[in-house]
């Protein structure tokens, strides 16, 4: 793990005039801890990850911080993880309206009935340019004919067909997805069991997916 940050010798609240780069390494495992069988998600309404004009985009430890009590909460409540919202779409009483960000330190992807696999767009600048990320959508676009060839055989639809996007993904967009997946460098790629909310927020929601699911037809 890389890590770049100021050294130089001053207190002030500006660019330091030294940086210090460190590489920590060291043997790990999945960041989920090999969960294969799917990850329970809770859809975080009360605290931002990461809002326009900030650092959501880029690997700054800042990001990470701000992620610890809301993992925490969750967690208590039988979460794996937190799924991020854009703060200024959610509103209570219309929860399906918000836009989804990522996880705590991965990247989320839904595969909707439609064949459409789908991913937050960077264009609001909130969440990680992903490796994982990049490679999935890589792939995905490159083989989106074998794939789409694959699911007309497993569906007997002729017209299905498989379409990469990256868009702004809501929560409705949940319900309408056959399965999901999140990825990361320490997480690699890991199915989602289901997506909730918990005991302490206003709205209520949950959908599950069925781990290993293909597209209906």
């Amino acid at each position: 793990r890389p890590m770049l940050l100021g050294s130089g010798q001053q207190l002030g609240l500006h660019p330091s005039p030294e940086i210090s780069l460190l590489f920590y390494v060291s043997p790990t495992g999945n960041y989920f801890k090999g969960k294969t069988n799917g990850l329970k998600i809770h859809l975080e309404t009360r605290k931002s990850r990461a809002a326009r004009g900030g650092t959501g985009n880029v690997k700054c430890a800042g990001n990470y911080g701000v992620t610890l009590r809301p993992l925490t909460d969750a967690k208590a409540e039988g979460f794996d993880d937190n799924v991020y919202l854009e703060l200024e779409t959610y509103r209570p009483g219309k929860l399906e309206e918000a836009v989804l960000q990522e996880l705590s330190a991965a990247n989320v992807f839904l595969v909707l009935r439609s064949g459409e696999i789908a991913t937050p767009g960077l264009e609001r600048g909130t969440i990680l340019p992903g490796v994982t990320r990049d490679s999935i959508l890589v792939l995905a676009r490159e083989y989106a004919e074998e794939l789409g060839q694959l699911v007309r055989e497993s569906t007997g639809n002729e017209d299905a067909r498989v379409t990469v996007s990256e868009r702004d993904v809501t929560v409705a967009d949940l319900k309408d997805a056959a399965e999901a997946f999140v990825t990361g460098t320490a997480a690699e790629v890991v199915p989602l069991a289901s997506v909730g909310t918990a005991s302490y927020d206003e709205d209520a929601f949950e959908v599950t997916f069925p781990h290993g699911g293909t597209l209906p037809g």
